[in-house]
């Protein structure tokens, strides 16, 4: 993974929200939270563990607190360590990645359009 296939993966997940039919019932929200549950980084483990490597270590230039949000949103969210994985970890982290990205990246456009 490099920096130009994360910002294909985080735009193209971004152009997948525009397909949903939003309403107040199941919002962009909803959407982008579904649709990154769906991408194979997040539960293929070789593709899980290239997007947290590159996030962890290589990403750092475009936002130095996105792995940092991350850790801590599933610090929060992580109430059942019983028999995790590292593999689990790390489709965990995949996701959240995934999707915090994509909700940062589809915010910016809503603002941009507004």
């Amino acid at each position: 993974m490099n920096q130009d296939k994360f910002n294909s993966l985080i735009d193209s997940l971004v152009d997948s929200v525009k397909d949903y039919n939003l309403d107040s019932s199941f919002d962009y929200y909803n959407a982008i939270v579904e649709i990154c549950a769906n991408c194979d980084h997040s539960f293929v483990y070789f593709k899980a563990w290239q997007l947290v490597n590159f996030v962890k270590f290589d990403h750092g230039s475009y936002d130095d607190t996105l792995f940092d949000e991350v850790e801590r949103e599933v610090q929060d969210n992580d109430h059942n360590t019983d028999d995790i994985t590292l593999n689990d970890y790390m489709m965990t982290y995949a996701f959240n990645i995934l999707k915090v990205a994509t909700l940062k990246k589809y915010a910016s456009q809503v603002k941009e359009v507004a």
